[in-house]
């Protein structure tokens, strides 16, 4: 049936972008192997840790405003400005010369939090055991309160240097008292007298700041109004339920964010009427995952009875890609077809197929009417199991097919005197070569299943209109490839052929015992000459 008709109103429609969870639903099997991996290897890896201990201690402070120095002084600032002095560069040096390690540890063990519901902060260590973290927090009170001592107000080296200004100024002063002592009875000095005012003036300022300063000494480390003792936390890490919760979070969401990007660059079919809105033809028949050969052949050949046109003869099966189109389900449709017709002569012209296996299954032949070529080597005839119908096999080489026209003397001698050829081609992701073999068919039949490229198949209405017009719709086949070709279609065993026929052989040889055919190249002979 040509849609040459429907080409002026009718086109391929772009499919909906289908959602995160549609995308991942199929693949859940990737996401929970990718969750189970890096759950172990987290496990593995934490097991293998050394074990981490943690220790902490809490610092209070007095922000009273003889502490302060000032009113103006934020409280809350003082408390950060004494946390960072607890982690200065001369704090984790004092602590790294008690505990003879390096600075760079000591800073990756010490921690100090200010509050922010009081006016204190916690100094936190680690250790490799609870007695070396709270030793090492230990260490680093003990470190703070020694800079507290040295530093702001309370430096003990102001004292000192105050002391020798003022020591200094005192030399200068007495030196000039003994001058004004050998110039008594004379003139005095105007000059003289000045400076020895002023020296006098600045011992006595420096006395003062002296005094001041020893104060402030005194009452540095009254700035901590109380340091509790350190109190170990327990193990931190490694922290096994942490670690393999984090690493299986990350499997779950790397691993969707990986195949979410792999769809972005390859999509496939996720809901089987995006292949149709793409053809612009009609889904005939979707077949479900679990179902048997047999309920899928009667189900495509109801669908393609609805859609082709009765003068149609030759039918051409066209996987979208490489894997799927089955065997087992070819093998189905012409046993299924040839019950009802008589003769089905499958054409098969795929680089790599195993029709020929699945109808190797089937009982020989039990009508002698069949065509002349039908007992030549170079056909393969079997029963379609139940014995009203034939089916015969010819294997065509693919180049063959390919050329212009190559199918025509074949179609011509064999297709008048069977009831269906169903002609097997190339995907169309070999095109070209698939359009030169399907286009010589009545009508074509386009399979596609979930791993189906839509990129791919989106390029024939475009790019090969010649051949889509002459599809007359899509099938969608809803196993995957493993599925697909795993089990069905090897007609070695008697189960096999029953999976086709849905019907035990009648008046043929077992399958079990049927000599096998060896497998030509070409399996078409001329016709001979009368």
């Amino acid at each position: 049936m040509s849609r040459s008709s429907q080409q002026g109103t009718e086109s391929g429609r772009a499919p909906s972008a289908p959602s995160l969870i549609r995308i991942l639903k199929p693949r859940w099997m990737v996401i929970a192997i990718s969750v189970v991996i890096l759950s172990a290897l987290a496990m593995i890896i934490s097991k293998q840790q050394a074990a981490t201990f943690q220790a902490s201690s809490r610092i209070f402070l007095d922000t009273s405003d003889q502490t302060l120095g000032a009113n103006s002084v934020d409280a809350g600032r003082f408390v950060q400005t004494q946390a960072q002095l607890a982690t200065s560069t001369a704090t984790l040096d004092e602590i790294a010369a008690k505990l003879k390690t390096t600075r760079a540890d000591v800073a990756d063990r010490l921690t100090t939090t200010p509050s922010d519901e009081g006016y204190f902060f916690t100094i936190t260590g680690t250790g490799t055991s609870e007695q070396a973290a709270i030793d090492f927090v230990n260490a680093a009170t003990a470190a703070y309160t020694s800079q507290l001592g040295k530093s702001g107000a309370g430096d003990e080296t102001l004292v000192d240097t105050l002391t020798r200004i003022r020591n200094e100024k005192a030399t200068q002063l007495q030196g000039l008292d003994q001058q004004a002592q050998t110039q008594e009875g004379g003139a005095s000095d105007p000059g003289l007298t000045n400076q020895r005012l002023v020296l006098q003036d600045e011992v006595k300022a420096l006395n003062t700041r002296i005094t001041e300063a020893g104060v402030n000494v005194a009452a540095a480390p009254t700035t901590i109004r109380l340091a509790e003792p350190s109190r170990s936390e327990g193990q931190v890490a490694p922290s096994l339920f942490r670690n393999v919760l984090v690493a299986a979070l990350l499997g779950l969401f790397g691993s969707a964010a990986g195949l979410w990007i792999m769809y972005q660059r390859r999509p496939t079919i996720l809901d089987p009427h995006n292949s149709a809105d793409l053809m612009g033809v009609p889904l005939i028949a979707d077949l479900p995952a679990s179902r048997t050969s047999a309920n899928a052949a009667e189900t495509l050949v109801s669908a393609m009875s609805a859609v082709m046109s009765p003068t149609s003869k030759v039918v051409a099966f066209t996987p979208a890609s490489r894997t799927d189109l089955s065997s087992e389900l070819v093998a189905a449709v012409a046993a299924a077809w040839s019950d009802d017709q008589g003769v089905v002569l499958i054409l098969d012209t795929s680089a790599q197929s195993e029709v020929r296996a699945s109808l190797e299954g089937l009982p020989r032949p039990t009508s002698a009417e069949l065509p002349r070529w039908a007992h030549e080597p170079t056909c393969l005839a079997r029963s379609s199991g139940t014995g009203r119908g034939h089916i015969l096999y010819n294997r065509v080489s693919p180049a063959r097919a390919a050329r212009p026209g190559g199918l025509a003397p074949i179609l011509a001698d064999r297709a008048p005197v069977v009831d269906l050829v169903i002609l097997v081609t190339a995907a169309l992701a070999d095109l070209p070569m698939t359009a030169a073999s399907a286009i010589q068919a009545d009508a074509v039949v386009v399979i596609t299943s979930p791993d189906t490229n839509l990129k791919e198949l989106e390029q024939v209405p475009r790019d090969w209109p010649a051949l889509a017009e002459r599809v007359v719709g899509v099938v969608h086949d809803g196993r995957t490839a493993v599925r697909r070709n795993a089990g069905g279609g090897r007609g070695s065993s008697q189960a096999a052929v029953e999976s086709i026929t849905s019907a035990s052989p009648v008046g043929g040889e077992a399958a079990s015992r049927a000599p096998r055919d060896t497998e030509a190249t070409d399996r078409y002979a001329r016709p001979a000459k009368r």
